[in-house]
C-alpha cells in the first residue's frame, strides 16, 4: 500500500483559526498542524507506509525508532487521513475528474458560499469609469439604419471568423456594433445603487466590464487604442498604433485564435472588480467570468446580425502589461477578446456589408 497528498488540497490562512487545510474538491476544513504538514511535505509522491514511518513516524515525540507498535500507530494515523481525504492510498481507485487545478476548484468552492459577510459597505464605485489620459473624443453616430434579421436566423449563422477580408471595418458599423450590444440603456433602480440597464445581463445589475478597442484598420477612425464609453457613445482614444499595440493585438487574438493575419479590429474586454465586488465580495469573480460570457455572446450575435464576422478568444493579461490600461490598471481584470471585422471570402454571413454612417471625431 502506498500513499500521497490529496492533490485538490491548498493551505490557506484565516485571521482567528490559522492555517487550515481546504480539500477545494469536497468543500473540507481541517486544521493545518506543523506535524501534519510535514507529513504532507513528504507525500508529492507516493510513498508506503514503512517509508513514510522511516522519515516521519519516527519523529514522534514518543517515537522509539522503527519498532512494531510504532510503526502501527503510523499506520493507524495515515488510516485516518486517508479516511478523511487528507490522503489518499494506492487502494484508491476511482477515477478522479481532470482539467481543474485545486486553484480553480477553490474559486468554485468560494463562489458557492455566496457573498461575505458585511458586504456593500459606504457608497458603490461609480458605474461610468472615465479616463483623464484620452486625447481625443470620437463621437459615434446614433443611426441605427443597418438592417436586422430574426433571431433564429442569427443564432443558426453564428459562427467564430478567423478569416477576414483585407479591407477596413467601416466606422459606420462599429458604432451600430457597440450602440446595439453594450451602450447603456438607462439607470436600474435608485442611482445611488450605481446599476445600470445594458443589452447583456450582469449580476446585480453591477455591469463591471469595460469595453476597448483595437483598431488596427477601421475606416474614418485613426488606428490606436480607445476606451468605449457606453453613457454618451464614444471613443476615447488612449494610445496610437505602434509595435506594442500590434504585439497585444497579436498576443490576445491573432496567435490564441490561430490566424493568418491580424484581424481589422478587436475588443478587449476588462473589468472593473470594485463594481461588482462591492455587492458581492467572496463570489464576485465567479460573476465577472459570467458577466463576460454573457457578453461575448452578445457581442458575437450581434456581429452576425450587422453581417460582420467575430472570433472570441480567453487569452488575459495582467493590465500592467497592457500600456492603454495604465491610468487604471490597479483597478482592471482583463477577463476576454473580440475579433472583429468583415468576414473574408469564401464566408457568406448571409448579410452584405454596406456603407454606413461615419462617427464624427473631436
Amino acid at each position: 500500500m502506498r500513499y500521497r497528498r490529496n492533490p485538490d488540497l491548498l493551505l490557506e490562512w484565516q485571521d482567528e483559526a490559522g492555517p487550515v487545510l481546504v480539500d477545494c474538491r469536497r468543500w473540507r476544513r481541517f486544521t493545518a498542524r506543523p506535524r501534519l504538514l510535514a507529513l504532507l511535505n513528504e507525500l508529492g509522491r507516493p510513498l508506503t507506509t514503512e517509508e513514510i514511518h522511516a522519515r516521519w513516524g519516527a519523529s514522534a515525540p514518543n517515537g522509539e525508532g522503527s519498532g512494531g507498535a510504532e510503526l502501527a500507530a503510523t499506520q493507524r494515523a495515515l488510516d485516518q487521513l486517508a479516511a478523511a481525504g487528507i490522503i489518499r492510498s494506492s487502494a484508491h481507485t476511482a477515477p478522479m475528474p481532470q482539467g481543474l487545478t485545486p486553484y480553480e476548484l477553490a474559486a468554485h468552492a468560494r463562489a458557492g458560499h455566496g457573498p461575505a459577510a458585511n458586504t456593500q459597505q459606504g457608497s458603490p464605485p461609480p458605474a461610468r469609469l472615465r479616463h483623464p489620459d484620452s486625447t481625443r473624443t470620437v463621437r459615434l453616430t446614433d443611426s441605427d439604419e443597418l438592417p436586422s434579421r430574426p433571431l433564429r436566423e442569427v443564432l443558426t449563422e453564428r459562427r467564430s471568423i478567423r478569416d477576414f477580408a483585407p479591407s477596413p471595418l467601416p466606422l459606420g458599423h462599429l458604432a451600430v456594433f457597440l450602440a446595439r450590444s453594450a451602450r447603456v440603456r438607462g439607470p436600474l433602480g435608485p442611482l445611488r445603487f450605481q446599476q445600470t440597464q445594458r443589452p447583456s445581463p450582469s449580476g446585480g445589475g453591477r455591469h463591471s466590464l469595460e469595453t476597448y478597442v483595437i483598431a488596427r484598420k477601421v475606416s474614418g477612425l485613426a488606428p490606436g487604442a480607445y476606451h468605449y464609453d457606453p453613457f454618451d457613445h464614444t471613443l476615447n482614444r488612449l494610445a496610437p498604433w505602434d509595435d506594442e499595440l500590434a504585439a497585444v493585438l497579436n498576443t490576445t487574438v491573432t496567435m490564441p485564435a490561430y490566424m493568418e493575419h491580424p484581424p481589422p479590429a478587436s475588443l478587449l474586454l476588462a473589468s472593473h472588480a470594485a463594481r461588482t465586488g462591492w455587492k458581492y465580495e467572496g463570489l464576485a469573480l465567479s460573476l465577472i467570468y459570467r458577466d463576460a460570457g454573457c457578453l461575448l455572446q452578445t457581442l458575437c450575435l450581434t456581429a452576425t446580425d450587422l453581417g460582420l464576422g467575430a472570433c472570441p478568444t480567453g487569452t488575459m493579461r495582467p493590465a500592467n502589461q497592457v500600456a492603454f490600461l495604465k491610468c487604471h490598471q490597479d483597478g482592471l481584470l482583463h477577463v476576454g477578446n473580440l475579433a472583429l471585422g468583415i468576414p473574408g471570402p469564401g464566408r457568406d454571413m448571409s448579410t452584405t456589408v454596406r456603407p454606413g454612417p461615419v462617427g464624427v471625431q473631436r
